[in-house]
């Protein structure tokens, strides 16, 4: 072997040695310290999938559709959206269909339907996903089986509801009030949901401020079913039944502008003759306040979603649950907007997806109280915008 071939051979050879030393150390440095990638390197969203309850159009859950979708896209939550058409059957069907389709996410967001509460809980255990319910729609013998979050399903982490009892308690009192002074007594009428627990409890806190006060009368509570339509023929046959009426209390704004329309059409002056009053905050309600017409509007429940968005970025922290009580539950008092604080808060709440607000400032913010209860809507929507909402 010539020395030229000899050296070209013992080259090779330190080649594939140190070759051989470089995969033994590699492969040692790997298996014996794992490798730790920071979170913050990765483009990771967590995969979230709300069930709105309702139909694409409806005028409230749009609104809450809006929000959350705000507040998942500044807390990097992956959302998708699924409806549920209004009845307890299509959303269960809906749900089926979505998990047949696609891989479950790691949460699912929903108003539980009475009368399958036990099926889809089930359905979502199995599933593996952990579960945040919006409202308490569950009542008697189901509350009983499907328990409170953590206790039979374990999966489930939370809820987010709030006081409608108080709510409604909070609209007639402003609503007589106003009256009193206007016309020394308030002859009030009721128009409610439909026949459940949630238009029930609204019409419980309308009772309550009636029974408070000595110069206030109820004259009948009826139920529109959430309908405009219906709202305004039932509006005419109580203003004919009760002529005296000088103030009308419904259970949601959309019902209420039912009711403007029919008090229109008796030539009788609204927010003059007849005061009126709804719930949502929606976005023609805020306006028709602006315009003195709706003399006021309880809400702030159109946050139920973005408060479970800040609820998941927060238990992906990590972090300990201001958002649930006792680590279960999230109960918060609605607020009431009228036409004396209506200028300063118009240029905030007219935004169907609340732009001007800041979910990553608001999230902070709620983490810095003590309890969700104590929190006033109203003022911390208003410190978490920017400054331009503040006119």
């Amino acid at each position: 072997m010539s020395s030229a071939m000899f050296i070209a051979n013992l080259s090779r050879t330190y080649r594939l040695v140190l070759l051989m030393t470089f995969i033994t150390l590699y492969c040692h440095l790997s298996w014996g310290n794992e490798v730790v990638v920071p979170k913050e390197n990765i483009n990771y969203k967590v995969s979230v999938l709300l069930v709105n309850p309702s139909i694409e159009n409806d005028p409230f859950w749009h609104k809450i559709e809006q929000i959350t979708k705000h507040a998942a896209r500044e807390l990097s939550i992956d959302l998708t959206i699924i409806h549920g058409h209004g009845t307890r059957f299509f959303q269960l069907d809906e749900l089926n269909k979505y998990f047949k389709e696609n891989p479950a996410p790691k949460y699912v967001v929903l108003v539980n339907y009475p009368g399958h509460a036990k099926l889809t809980m089930n359905l979502l255990a199995r599933h593996k996903v952990k579960v945040i319910t919006l409202e308490q729609t569950i009542s008697d013998d189901e509350k009983t089986f499907i328990g409170v979050p953590g206790e039979r399903y374990k999966n489930w982490i939370g809820e987010v509801y709030f006081n409608n009892e108080i709510a409604g308690y909070k609209l007639a009192q402003a609503l007589i009030n106003r009256a009193t002074l206007t016309h020394n007594s308030a002859v009030v009428a009721g128009i409610s949901g439909h026949y459940g627990s949630e238009s029930n409890l609204r019409s419980n806190g309308l009772r309550l401020a009636i029974n408070e006060n000595a110069t206030a009368h109820l004259t009948q509570i009826v139920h529109a079913g959430w309908s405009f339509e219906d709202a305004y023929s039932k509006t005419l046959k109580l203003l004919k039944r009760y002529p005296a009426i000088n103030v009308i209390w419904t259970a949601s704004d959309h019902m209420a502008l039912g009711v403007i329309k029919a008090i229109k059409t008796m030539d009788k002056k609204v927010g003059v003759d007849i005061l009126v009053g709804g719930f949502d905050w929606t976005q023609k309600g805020i306006e028709s306040i602006y315009n003195e017409k709706l003399t006021a509007s309880v809400g702030g429940h159109f946050l139920m979603g973005a408060i479970a968005m800040m609820a998941i970025h927060n238990e992906e922290q990590g972090k300990e649950h201001i958002f649930f009580s006792n680590n279960q539950h999230s109960s918060f008092e609605l607020a009431l907007i009228k036409q004396d604080n209506i200028q300063r808060y118009y240029q905030l709440l007219r935004s169907e997806e609340l732009s001007q607000v800041s979910f990553k400032k608001l999230v902070l913010l709620y983490n810095s109280r003590q309890s969700l209860s104590a929190i006033d809507l109203l003022k911390i929507l208003e410190k978490s915008s920017t400054p331009k909402t503040l006119n």
